[in-house]
């Protein structure tokens, strides 16, 4: 289990283990509304797609034994400034993005000057992130390619000069999702 250094207001250092804690209810959210966030996937948009409910929008992930400090879309983009961040995985990744997205908008003031380095439309790029591989011998039948997860495709050299590469694939790893040999 991974341990972070959280920095607490008064500048001083504490380990905190993010990942014990619980979910807490908090007025202040949600940070921005996917409606009139450009970059937000119309399919995860509850609030337009019908959801009458505002309740799941209130929550923020306490942990138990210190502070998280609070989202300052302002502080992000500076420390994010001239940096090139990153994601790849799957659509948990893409919906983890597009909401990154529409939660650092909320610190520009003109938020027409969001837009892709290209001067198009942000698209999705469908990779495999991994290389194809033959058939292992003695693989039963049903099994007709593989994938070498020790050796990442070409689009991979995309990540070379990231500052920040968030990594997703564990979904796909779960038991459901793999079949027995």
């Amino acid at each position: 289990m991974d341990i972070y250094e959280i920095s607490k207001p008064s500048n001083s250092i504490e380990q905190c283990n993010v990942f014990e804690g619980k979910w807490i209810p908090d007025e202040i959210y949600p940070w921005y509304n996917a409606s009139q966030c450009p970059f937000a996937g119309s399919g995860f948009n509850c609030m337009a797609n019908g959801r009458g409910d505002r309740g799941y929008t209130k929550w923020r992930w306490k942990p138990r034994n210190c502070e998280i400090p609070r989202f300052s879309a302002r502080e992000i983009l500076e420390k994010l400034r001239g940096k090139r961040v990153v994601f790849a995985g799957d659509s948990l990744s893409r919906t983890q993005w597009e909401s990154l997205i529409c939660m650092l908008m909320i610190g520009v003031d003109d938020k027409r000057s969001v837009y892709e380095v290209n001067g198009k439309k942000i698209t999705k790029q469908k990779t495999f992130g991994c290389t194809p591989g033959s058939v292992p011998r003695r693989s039963p039948k049903r099994v007709k390619s593989t994938l070498r997860l020790d050796q990442l495709d070409d689009i991979s050299r995309e990540w070379i000069d990231s500052d920040d590469l968030i990594f997703n694939s564990g979904h796909w790893w779960t038991p459901t999702k793999l079949f027995e040999m």
